[in-house]
């Protein structure tokens, strides 16, 4: 029998094996677009809330849904952004949309090396190395000029209708991790290849203890055109290109380089101040997803009224440009948790509840996706930042595994970040 928690946890792990199937982890239970597949990304998201929670029937599921993303990975390494599967036959494979997802191996790898590390399971590990080692391989290509950043195209990741593209953090971080993971599995040469990379991200993105030739920044002149402004950014840059700079505060972005402990402990601090200070102004005391938000008349409005396939999403406050994911914030409360902030990060998986559950003028769930979810509760994707109103697919799984993994986070049943941090607590 599965363990019980406090009812808002045990609500969103109703959800998240509402949505655990025997071809894998759902990332929503919803007939909505193609939410109703095995997602890179958020099945092994759900997947390790799964492992963090002991939950053997949602860590099944993240076992399935690596078999099912390494039996349709791509000849050159690829692995799918997401795929449908009917009664065990996989029926379609997609690896992007408008442009490639570069972050599905990532999550393929920490999921897989997450995996390995709580179960033990040795076995299913050395099984899909060589799927680890094409797919990283794949990400070295990626690089492009060998210089140890990956070139991710504008939609590339998870905000895949925002405006990011080019040297992109949170791909960055989220290679890291997956290097860590690789190098835990004992494939290949991860941890020599990852310090270089680890020190050309922190030169290159975090602008107070680098930005210059000496130090190992990327693009140098871009970097003193920032410094050149009336205040050094105290956090993760998001982005960068050969134009320059974007200098939006990224959260699940400065989160992740919280958690894997790039940088110092002083600017990790500056990080989570920087990130408190938005998070105290917006509703429900939730941290927006990007901030500021991208406005008509900013020189990439264009971009975002254009990437999109026919529904435009991103208004201010809305989805990607501002909008206040719990998922997102999951990780932003871990964060908090590392930095020993613990009384900040309650609030944040107090916040992340209050989100999920359905409030007084918020819709109900259609049909298809209430299945599995009590009416008390909505898992949206988003919430506005000036409202609060629900917006996005609902139920997605994705926020209730937010809450499940700062949950057990707290409890101090973690994931592993660093390669000094016992698994799981």
């Amino acid at each position: 029998m599965p363990a019980s928690f406090d009812p808002a946890t045990d609500a969103a792990l109703d959800l998240l094996h509402a949505v655990t199937t025997s071809d894998g982890i759902l990332a929503s239970p919803t007939d909505v677009t193609n939410y109703r597949r095995v997602w890179a990304r958020d099945s092994v998201m759900c997947g390790l809330a799964g492992l963090v929670a002991g939950d053997d029937r949602i860590t099944q599921g993240l076992k399935d849904t690596l078999e099912a993303l390494a039996a349709a990975g791509g000849p050159d390494g690829q692995i799918p952004s997401n795929l449908a599967i009917r009664e065990g036959q996989i029926t379609d494979v997609s690896y992007g949309g408008l442009s490639g997802r570069v972050d599905a191996i990532s999550w393929f790898v920490v999921g897989l090396a997450q995996y390995v590390q709580a179960t033990g399971d040795v076995a299913f590990g050395a099984r899909h190395a060589d799927d680890v080692r094409r797919g990283l391989q794949l990400l070295t290509a990626w690089e492009y000029n060998r210089r140890g950043l990956v070139y991710v195209p504008l939609g590339g990741d998870w905000a895949d209708e925002y405006i990011l593209h080019g040297y992109v953090l949170f791909d960055q971080l989220m290679r890291v991790w997956a290097l860590r993971g690789a190098e835990m599995l004992g494939i290949g040469d991860a941890a020599e290849r990852r310090d270089t990379i680890e020190r050309r991200i922190a030169a290159t993105f975090r602008l107070d203890l680098g930005g210059s030739a000496a130090d190992g920044a990327y693009h140098p002149y871009a970097a003193q055109q920032v410094l050149k402004g009336n205040a050094v950014p105290l956090y993760w840059l998001p982005a960068l290109s050969p134009g320059g700079y974007q200098t939006m505060f990224d959260a699940w972005g400065n989160a992740l380089a919280v958690l894997l402990g790039l940088g110092d402990d002083a600017s990790a601090r500056r990080t989570l101040e920087a990130g408190e200070s938005m998070r105290s102004d917006r509703p429900g005391r939730l941290i927006p997803a990007f901030w500021p938000p991208v406005r008509e008349g900013d020189p990439d409005w264009h971009l975002l009224q254009g990437n999109h396939r026919g529904t435009f999403q991103n208004r201010p406050g809305h989805y990607h440009n501002g909008g206040l994911w719990p998922m997102v914030n999951g990780w932003w409360g871990c964060a908090l948790g590392m930095g020993r902030q613990e009384e900040a990060a309650r609030d944040v998986l107090d916040a992340i509840h209050g989100a999920n559950r359905r409030q007084d003028g918020d819709p109900a769930l259609d049909a298809s996706g209430a299945d599995g979810v009590s009416e008390r509760w909505l898992f949206p994707e988003y919430r506005d930042a000036e409202t609060a109103a629900p917006g996005g697919t609902r139920p997605l799984a994705w926020s209730a595994a937010g809450a499940v993994i700062l949950d057990r986070h707290l409890a101090g049943k973690r994931l592993s970040y660093r390669p000094a941090t016992p698994d799981l607590g």
